[in-house]
């Protein structure tokens, strides 16, 4: 596997509910379908960084499905949980990583709410990602794509930002973040927050004002606004704010609520924005989030079916949630997505299309520039 994960990035330069509820008062949105025809409430100055485009990318079109996953949440076990820093433990172990032919890997800065009596600071954000450093430069196998072309046998390394409302005491300090190699920036997680209503909070409005001037900035400093636990009507509010960036709508994380009922999953219209938007939804497979009830192969398939036929073929990515959530006990590591291909291959899928959703349409959103 690990040549098939060099194949693919060598030349790129570059969530269990863990406890809720907070509260903020962002501003009331409007519905999603106002938003599509508004245009974004934002007039704050915003950074704007030179970060260079990475170079074309040839994902091969045989031999083993690489995979490129857009939420792991390693860095969260080993920085609050002090689960080994050798990556012996955990869905996402070094050899598991290697049995499953990953070829990149997103690690998120994940802040959580209630840190410090609900007031997480950026200096956590500063520490954890201090941490997903120095899990990079302790194993070999894994390299930062924002350093240089990663080395044969690698796997890439890219970071996110998961519930950014500490950035609400500066959101010009985000700045330095998306310039150090942060390519994804989820404004909110399980609790509602000064930037933005949860999927899982409390409030009824969306993104506050300073939410509003957040997201243009995280666009023009060069990174993507991650929609994964955003409420509807947060959702509604950033649309507008992408269109005018010409970004792509982004959730690293979050499945069909058609297929799954749940808050944290996409309405039909959501999916068919993100897919006229070029961005992608990414397959989560933590068992909630697959299905009411018993989750099994035959669910998370439904679900990749599901996304596709509502988003489009080039919409839909992988997006685990390992380490983070209870993944379904047919893939319940990162060692199984061999076992996905072949489900997927049985279901009518063409190779070329699991190569998009295992790996390509990843890649394309990771690459994307403003």
């Amino acid at each position: 596997m690990a040549t098939r994960g060099s194949l693919l990035l060598a030349a790129l330069v570059a969530c269990t509910p863990r406890e809720a509820d907070v509260s903020a008062a962002p501003s009331s949105a409007s519905p999603l379908a106002s938003s599509l025809a508004s245009a974004p409430s934002v007039s704050a100055p915003v950074a704007s960084h030179a970060v260079p485009l990475p170079p074309p990318v040839v994902v091969p079109d045989e031999g083993d499905f690489a995979v490129i996953d857009l939420h792991v949440d390693t860095p969260w076990q080993i920085h609050f949980k002090d689960k080994p820093r050798d990556l012996s433990e955990g869905h996402a172990t070094l050899e598991r990583l290697r049995e499953g032919h990953y070829a990149g890997i997103v690690y998120p800065i994940y802040i959580p709410d209630y840190l410090h009596d609900s007031h997480p600071t950026i200096a956590d954000a500063d520490a954890i990602l201090a941490t997903v450093q120095q899990l990079i430069a302790n194993h070999e196998l894994l390299h930062a794509v924002s350093e240089g072309p990663a080395p044969r046998g690698s796997v890439g390394v890219f970071v996110a930002i998961e519930g950014a409302g500490a950035f609400a005491e500066d959101i010009t300090q985000i700045d330095r973040f998306i310039a150090s190699g942060v390519r994804l920036v989820g404004p909110v997680h399980a609790r509602d927050n000064a930037l933005a209503t949860s999927a899982t909070g409390k409030g009824s409005g969306g993104l506050s004002d300073l939410g509003k001037r957040f997201c243009e900035r995280v666009y023009r400093a060069g990174a993507l606004v991650d929609v994964s636990h955003m409420s509807d009507a947060s959702f509604a509010d950033l649309v507008p704010i992408a269109r005018a960036a010409h970004a792509p709508i982004v959730a690293t994380h979050s499945n069909a609520r058609a297929v799954a009922d749940n808050p944290r999953n996409l309405t039909d219209e959501q999916l068919r924005i993100i897919g006229e938007t070029n961005g992608v939804a990414g397959l989560n497979l933590h068992r909630n989030f697959v299905a009411q009830g018993r989750a099994r192969m035959k669910e998370v398939v439904a679900q990749v079916k599901h996304m596709v036929e509502v988003a489009g073929i080039d919409h839909v990515a992988i997006g685990s949630d390992f380490d983070g959530g209870t993944p379904v006990g047919a893939i319940e590591h990162a060692g199984k997505f061999p076992a996905l291909a072949a489900a997927l291959r049985e279901a009518g899928f063409s190779d070329p299309d699991i190569r998009k959703i295992f790996a390509k349409n990843a890649l394309r959103i990771l690459r994307w520039r403003p």
